[in-house]
């Protein structure tokens, strides 16, 4: 078994992981099924922020971001997912996308609908859709948020 390796990541460069921050996708990210390994890697020291990046694709780097830091009431249903383990010991993740409005603002969102959840002792899980009243495109920039939280989505 390999216990270190080198691999090329999008935002830092190349770098050293040990086959203990690997994390196994059991369960698909959505429309990304030929990747099954990452690591979380930091965005900066002062950031809620992380990057999922692909062990074995450099370019494939997600955003992603804890849903507590800006909705501490943000929940799972538990009835909905297979066995990952005590939910204790769970990591939930919601994929953020960056882009930018016809005026040229940055929008950046989170995807609360359909988080990542992994099992931070077996670093073993995935994405799922969930029934949660919560929106695919949930804004994280200066927006409204009244009416994309906890709100039902025709999505």
């Amino acid at each position: 078994m390999i216990t270190e390796n080198t691999i090329r990541t999008r935002f830092h460069g190349e770098i050293t992981i040990s086959a203990k921050d690997i994390l196994v996708m059991d369960y698909d990210i959505l429309g990304f099924s030929q990747a099954k390994e990452y690591v979380l890697l930091p965005h900066r020291a002062d950031s809620p922020f992380l990057y999922l990046q692909s062990v074995t694709d450099p370019a494939l780097a997600f955003i992603v971001i804890d849903p507590l830091t800006f909705d501490p009431d943000y929940t799972l249903p538990l009835d909905e997912l297979p066995d990952l383990g005590d939910p204790q010991s769970w990591a939930v993740l919601c994929i953020c996308t960056v882009s930018r409005s016809a005026q040229g603002a940055l929008e950046a969102t989170a995807n609360l609908k359909s988080p990542l959840i992994i099992n931070r002792q077996t670093r073993h899980g995935g994405q799922f859709v969930l029934s949660l009243p919560y929106s695919y495109r949930y804004p994280l920039t200066g927006e409204d948020k009244s009416d994309a939280g906890a709100q039902p989505q025709n999505r």
